[in-house]
């Protein structure tokens, strides 16, 4: 039911045009997500919405909160959504991503691909939370798009070990 409350408020609501960035900033940290506003746990639909831009299918962001909403929300939202549950919206939506949760597997895996998602621990404990990014191999290094909540362009790695180790790894997605 709350999915299609903030989906009446949210469609209304300019997000702009191109990648999202910085989910605690402009209009996009007004959308909401379950009970919260997406500054606070946005990340993974933000990180759906990114993919989908990166392979030519864009879609609307509130389309992508209201359809893993029911599913995939942890607690009304306020954990955000399992980073477990993109895997179905993907296979639902019939994109060609592919979900591994091995760090390794999926550093060498990635390596040879364009675009993916990226699920990590905030720090060494749960107790600092997640976050959630499309991330971009490109000849200057690994892209990270919605890095944070101020930074509202992506920011760029040597390589995915600079931005994070295999102790925060929780999954990662990569399209074929």
């Amino acid at each position: 039911m709350i999915e299609k409350l903030n989906y009446r408020d949210n469609k209304n609501i300019d997000v702009g045009e191109g990648f999202l960035n910085g989910q605690g900033s402009g209009s996009l940290s007004v959308c909401r997500y379950g009970l919260f506003p997406m500054s606070y746990n946005g990340c993974e639909i933000i990180a759906v919405y990114n993919l989908r831009l990166m392979l030519g299918n864009k879609a609307e962001l509130c389309d992508i909160a209201k359809e893993i909403y029911p599913y995939g929300s942890m607690l009304c939202g306020l954990f955000g959504t399992h980073p477990y549950a993109l895997n179905r919206y993907f296979r639902d939506n019939a994109l060609p991503v592919h979900m591994i949760k091995d760090y390794y597997y999926f550093k060498k895996k990635f390596s040879k691909k364009k675009y993916g998602i990226l699920s990590f621990w905030n720090g060494n404990t749960i107790f600092k939370g997640l976050h959630t990014v499309a991330v971009e191999n490109t000849p200057e290094g690994l892209k990270v798009y919605n890095r944070s909540n101020k930074k509202i362009e992506p920011v760029t790695y040597e390589n995915i070990d600079d931005y994070m180790d295999y102790r925060r790894f929780i999954c990662g997605y990569y399209a074929e």
